[in-house]
C-alpha cells in the first residue's frame, strides 16, 4: 500500500469535528477508511519531523493549519510545510491554499489570479498599513464597504463602514500595531537634528470588500470531491454578517444555480475538498469567503444528505455524515486525480 504521511499538532490532533467541544478527526478511524483505498496511514506530529532524516520528496503529506490566538503556532506550521514543498512533498493541498486560510489578503489574491470569472464579481481592496489606506480614502467616499482584519474567522473583526468617521476610525482601530523604533527615532532626531522617516504604527493588514446591499444570508457550502452539503445562514438580527449567527437553515429551498455555481467554483481550484460562503442577490451569486482546510465542519456533521451532480442532474441523497470517511474518500481521488497528470 502507499503511504500517506499526516501531521498533527502539539496537541496530538487533526483538523477539527463536531462531536464534541474540541474535538478532532478520529485517527484509528481515518487510518480504517484510508486502508479501505489501499493507503496507509503513518501519524507523526509536526515537531518530529527531521528534515536531516527523512526527505519526503514525493510523498503525499497530508497537513492542517491552526487558527491559534496571534497565528503564532500556524507560522511554526507555516515554515514546515513550506519546508516540506521545498524537498518536493506532495501536499494536500499545496501551499497557496494554506497561505489563503485564515488570511483573507492572501485569499483575495487567490480570487484575482482565479481563472473563473464569476468569482470576480465582487471586489476587494488590500492594504497593509493605514497610511496606505489613507491615500485612497476617497476612493471609498462614494460607497460602503465590508472592512475585514485579514486573520479572523466568525465574523469576528468584520465591519460596514458606512460613515466618513467609520472610514478613518475603524481601518485605523483594526490595524493598531506599535513599535518602540519611533520613540528611538524621535530621540535620536533630538540628539543629531536629523531626520528620520517614522514607522507606522498601523501596520495589521486588513481589506476593504464590496458590500452587496439586501442579502438576508449566505450559504455554506462544503464540499468533500463529489458531494456537496449545504447550509442557509440567516443573518444575525439587525446585522448584515451570517458567520456564526447561529440561525441555520438544512431545509430551505436552494436557488435555481446555486449548486452549479458551487460546482464551478470547487473544480476550478485543485482541492480535495473545499468551503464556500456564497451570497445570492437577483440571480446572481456571489463567493464572500472560501476556504480549503481546517474548515468547521458542522455544515457536514450536522446534515442528514448531501447532493450530487450525475447524469447531468443534482440529487439528494440522505446518508448518516461521516468526517472520517468524507476525508479518506476525497484525498484519494485527489491523490487518483493528481497522480494521471
Amino acid at each position: 500500500m502507499k503511504d500517506i504521511f499526516l501531521f498533527t499538532d502539539y496537541r496530538g490532533q487533526f483538523y477539527s469535528s463536531t462531536k464534541h467541544r474540541g474535538a478532532a478527526v478520529d485517527l484509528p478511524k481515518l487510518a480504517e477508511e484510508f486502508e479501505k483505498n489501499n493507503f496507509n496511514l503513518v501519524v507523526k506530529p509536526f515537531s518530529k519531523i527531521d528534515f536531516r532524516v527523512q526527505n519526503y520528496k514525493d510523498e503525499w503529506v497530508l497537513y492542517q493549519t491552526s487558527e491559534d490566538p496571534g497565528l503564532f503556532y500556524c507560522s511554526y506550521i507555516e515554515d514546515i510545510v513550506l519546508g516540506l514543498s521545498i524537498q518536493g512533498a506532495k501536499l494536500i493541498p499545496s501551499f497557496e491554499y494554506f497561505k489563503a486560510h485564515h488570511n483573507k489578503h492572501f485569499m483575495e489574491i487567490l480570487r484575482d489570479t482565479c481563472s473563473v470569472s464569476e468569482i470576480q464579481n465582487i471586489q476587494a481592496k488590500r492594504y497593509g498599513t493605514f497610511e496606505d489606506y489613507q491615500k485612497d480614502l476617497e476612493n471609498t467616499q462614494k460607497e460602503f464597504f465590508v472592512l475585514k482584519s485579514s486573520g479572523t474567522s466568525k465574523s469576528k473583526g468584520v465591519f460596514l463602514l458606512k460613515t466618513t468617521k467609520e472610514k478613518i476610525g475603524l481601518p485605523k482601530l483594526l490595524s493598531k500595531t506599535f513599535s518602540t523604533k519611533n520613540w528611538s527615532y524621535f530621540l535620536e532626531e533630538l540628539k543629531t537634528g536629523k531626520k528620520l522617516l517614522p514607522i507606522s504604527n498601523y501596520r495589521q493588514k486588513f481589506i476593504l470588500q464590496q458590500y452587496i446591499a439586501g442579502v438576508k444570508g449566505d450559504y455554506r457550502v462544503v464540499v468533500y470531491n463529489d458531494k456537496f452539503y449545504v447550509l442557509y445562514r440567516e443573518n444575525r438580527p439587525n446585522d448584515f454578517r451570517a458567520s456564526g449567527s447561529g440561525r441555520f437553515n438544512y431545509s430551505v429551498e436552494l436557488p435555481p444555480g446555486l449548486l452549479d455555481y458551487a460546482k464551478k467554483v470547487f473544480s476550478s481550484f485543485n482541492a480535495p475538498y473545499m468551503a464556500l460562503d456564497i451570497g445570492v442577490k437577483e440571480n446572481n451569486f456571489y463567493l464572500f469567503e472560501f476556504q480549503f482546510l481546517s474548515f468547521g465542519q458542522y455544515t457536514l456533521e450536522k446534515s442528514k444528505f448531501f447532493y450530487s451532480y450525475n447524469d447531468k442532474k443534482w440529487t439528494k441523497t440522505f446518508e448518516q455524515p461521516d468526517l472520517e470517511r468524507e476525508i479518506a474518500s476525497s484525498v484519494t481521488s485527489y491523490i487518483n486525480r493528481n497522480s494521471q497528470k
